[in-house]
């Protein structure tokens, strides 16, 4: 398939490469470096990022979902504008002090090098083979003035070229052989005859010597055919990026890159942070190798280097180290999470992804090692963790904020995070920030934290002004019925505190939301509906509102077209609440508090992730 590549430093360029989707990242930023060489430029270092995401060496093209056609971005490793030197010629380029960058390593300039031998080597075996095959022509046609006048030495091919070099030294050597044999005789005849005084007749004819001469040179340009055939079938091996492509994965030693990362200057520890994220990348054994040489913490000097390339490396390797459960436990004992965290607060909007991204892999950690996942959890939020998630769910990007979300959930499904989460105001202002999102997953995510929080404390959920509009919102802004239930099991805790039941009522887009929401045939969300409408009769002015605004016209649409019978039962003794003049409604079942739903489910169970049948496990651990 055909991807093009388009790099800013070269702005009038855009590069076309022919891949396959199996294969590798290194591959691509192979055929990339060929194609710098054409231009004299092969000391440029770049990464490439698709869809905002940078690409890593040791992944496949199809692990990103790159297709035919895709687009795909080369970003400079350095920060110097190469589009000065593609644009204009610079007369002196040391009074303007340009980061030049390290340049591509001696080990990958070799492999280039090598690669591009080879297929020089090529076109000219190539160049020498067609010189024969003209050759073969002039001899198929000189076969006339021969004694045996046999013709047709050489027949058509195809592009197949590994079927056109075994079929054609096949019949380069049977041809070889009749050629030899043909000259054997020619020349046997003649030193029998002896040519006696020179004289040309009967087996000496000038025909005769002719075609022993012919034979005998044909023969030797057959040998030499079959033989550059023979070369160029192991040639034609030879692919672009074969020898670099190793070289790009794993560029040196581990030890050479990590004494680079502590004592290079400034371009060579940006170089070796890109080197260790490649390296970590590529495979397990090289984690464990890099952990092994003190690498967690040379990672974290580079991740509060004042350079954002280097910082961005350095993130990158962290998170792919954390991957494995004993380098995560380790790096959480050194302190590893407090640079994380403070990281969310960088200007740098890929550090700040990168450094989520690593603390949602410490926080979602698999089952199987639920023994440390609480007090891993716990040095997230410990210090001020929480205060710096919060700052990156205002100023990250959307993927950013769909991570933290993600890492408030996993922390409020933790019992005791839970309620120190609960007592805080900033978690429940942040996830109402991230409700406004026009990403469903991050609302998803945000909404289903306020629902685990509003089981600690309701008050707090109910104090967020904000959050009614937005939840009494969301059926007007999307089709989510999963979103729906979430937030109508929200706007039950609104309903059930009288002050804000009273807000709730006078929202202009109340009767709106809870139709849409009654109109989703979804029975659980017709009796939450229900509920809703149901506490609103318990005080007689807010009941008048209630009425006033046609609240009555849901419940009798729910109970015309009631889900289940246990809808169709609450939303009757919703009429008769709201039709009943009298205010002691003792003798209708009380449905005023979540304790006694029942029906609905327990108090557990209304905060889980299986009320949306989220692909998210919850922790089942102690925690909660």
């Amino acid at each position: 398939m055909i991807i093009y590549v388009e790099n800013k430093a070269f702005p009038f360029r855009t590069f076309v490469t022919l891949v396959e989707p199996t294969d590798k990242i290194a591959r691509v930023r192979a055929h990339l470096l060929h194609s710098l060489h054409e231009i004299g430029r092969e000391d440029h270092q770049f990464r490439l990022r698709f869809k905002g995401q940078y690409l890593r060496d040791a992944f496949y093209l199809e692990d990103y979902d790159i297709g035919e056609n895709a687009v795909v971005k080369m970003v400079p490793m350095s920060k110097r504008n190469d589009s000065v030197y593609d644009l204009k010629s610079l007369t002196s380029s040391t009074t303007l002090n340009l980061d030049l960058g390290p340049g591509q390593t001696e080990d990958v300039k070799s492999a280039l090098y090598r690669e591009l031998k080879g297929f020089c080597f090529r076109e000219k075996l190539i160049s020498d083979f067609s010189g024969l095959m003209y050759m073969h022509f002039l001899a198929s046609c000189l076969t006339l003035l021969t004694t045996y006048r046999i013709g047709g030495y050489v027949g058509n091919y195809t592009h197949w070229k590994y079927v056109f070099c075994v079929v054609y030294a096949v019949g380069a050597l049977a041809t070889l052989g009749v050629s030899l044999y043909f000259s054997s005789v020619q020349w046997m005849s003649i030193v029998n005859h002896g040519c006696k005084d020179w004289v040309f007749v009967d087996a000496c004819s000038h025909k005769h010597v002719f075609t022993a001469i012919f034979f005998s040179f044909n023969s030797l340009l057959l040998l030499g055919a079959a033989i550059i055939v023979a070369i160029l079938f192991f040639n034609f091996r030879l692919q672009i990026g074969d020898y670099i492509e190793k070289f790009l994965v794993q560029e040196r030693d581990i030890e050479d890159v990590m004494k680079a990362a502590r004592n290079g200057k400034l371009k060579e520890k940006r170089t070796a942070a890109y080197e260790l994220a490649a390296m970590a990348a590529s495979g397990d054994d090289n984690k464990f190798r890099i952990v092994a040489e003190d690498g967690l913490e040379v990672l974290l000097s580079l991740a509060l280097s004042s350079d954002d390339s280097t910082q961005e490396h350095a993130v990158e390797a962290i998170e792919e180290l954390l991957i494995i459960p004993s380098i995560q436990d380790n790096f959480v004992e050194m302190g590893g999470v407090k640079t994380l965290t403070a990281l969310l607060r960088s200007e740098n909007s890929k550090v700040m992804q990168e450094a989520a991204s690593a603390l949602y892999t410490i926080v979602s950690e698999s089952d199987e090692h639920n023994e440390h996942k609480s007090s891993n959890q716990s040095a997230v939020v410990a210090d001020h963790g929480i205060d710096d998630l919060a700052y990156a769910s205002h100023q990250g990007t959307i993927y950013c904020q769909r991570t933290v979300a993600s890492i408030f959930l996993e922390l409020a499904f933790n019992r005791d995070i839970r309620a120190q989460l609960a007592s805080r105001n900033i978690p429940a202002q942040a996830m109402t920030h991230l409700c406004r999102s026009n990403d469903p997953e991050t609302q998803r995510y945000a909404l289903q934290t306020l629902e685990l929080l509003a089981i600690e404390s309701s008050d707090m959920i109910c104090a967020q002004e904000e959050l009614l509009d937005i939840l009494l919102e969301l059926p007007l802004k999307t089709m989510d019925e999963k979103l729906y239930l979430i937030a109508g099991k929200i706007l039950l805790y609104y309903a059930e505190n009288k002050a804000t039941c009273k807000q709730l009522v006078e929202n202009p887009s109340l009767k709106e939301s809870l139709t849409i929401f009654a109109r989703t045939q979804n029975a659980v969300l017709q009796k939450v509906v229900a509920k809703v409408i149901f506490c609103t009769t318990e005080h007689k002015r807010i009941k008048s509102k209630a009425k006033q605004v046609r609240l009555d016209k849901v419940l009798g649409y729910i109970r015309d077209n009631a889900a289940d019978r246990e809808a169709w039962d609450m939303a009757d003794q919703g009429l008769q609440a709201m039709n009943c003049d009298d205010d002691n409604l003792s003798t209708l079942p009380t449905l005023s508090t979540l304790e006694k739903l029942n029906k609905m489910g327990s108090k557990e169970q209304f905060g889980s992730k299986t009320s949306l049948g989220s692909d998210v496990k919850p922790s089942g651990s102690s925690s909660d």
